[in-house]
């Protein structure tokens, strides 16, 4: 039988994590409001959070990061890559939308601050030019997520990349130019009335 403290040490060490990233989060967020984006050094926050510098790379690559979530993107695909086979690749997104919402590993009134302060930054060159890379890498997974559906070689085969291109279109005015109770559901919606299903594995 194993010891008490061994069994639910995984379970301690991922909500030490948790409480980590929060102190991080929310000492970014409170000097963000304070001072404004560019004015907030990683040593300010830092020193409010107090964690060194080492342990705030452990959590986020950069300071821009802070604004995207730690994880962007992550749980949306882990759904659409795990959604039932039979869909076809926009059934299958809306399938992951639906069952991601709300179950980011962040509370609530983080993430709303967290798309406020985003929103008031994106002018920032550096911010945007991060929005502009996360993007893109995952519309590259997306991608890849894809493929793996149809069954194809993304090499040979351009509707995995086409289908990521316009997903990741979709993502990019959801995150760049966001309009007030648009989610990213309603886009998805409307693309597909535009466009018609998405292709099944053959």
């Amino acid at each position: 039988m194993p010891d008490i403290d061994e069994a639910t040490e995984p379970g301690m060490r991922d909500r030490k994590k948790a409480r980590t990233r929060d102190s991080i989060r929310t000492a970014a967020f409170d000097l963000f409001e304070e001072q404004g984006f560019e004015k907030t050094t990683l040593q300010q926050i830092c020193r409010r959070a107090d964690v060194a510098h080492r342990t705030f790379f452990r959590y986020y690559p950069t300071k821009e990061a802070l604004l995207f979530g730690w994880d962007f993107g992550q749980l949306l695909l882990d759904a659409f890559a795990a959604a039932p086979a039979e869909l076809d690749l926009w059934a299958a997104l809306d399938h992951a939308v639906t069952r991601t919402d709300g179950q980011w590993e962040e509370p609530a009134e983080h993430t709303a601050r967290r798309r406020g302060l985003r929103r008031e930054f994106l002018d920032v060159q550096s911010v945007h030019n991060y929005a502009l890379v996360v993007i893109d890498l995952f519309a590259q997974r997306t991608a890849e997520l894809a493929a793996a559906r149809l069954g194809v070689d993304p090499v040979d085969d351009l509707r995995p990349a086409a289908f990521a291109a316009l997903f990741a279109g979709l993502v990019r005015r959801h995150v760049l130019i966001r309009q007030d109770g648009t989610t990213l559901a309603d886009w998805l919606a409307a693309c597909r009335d535009v466009l018609g299903p998405a292709p099944l594995a053959g």
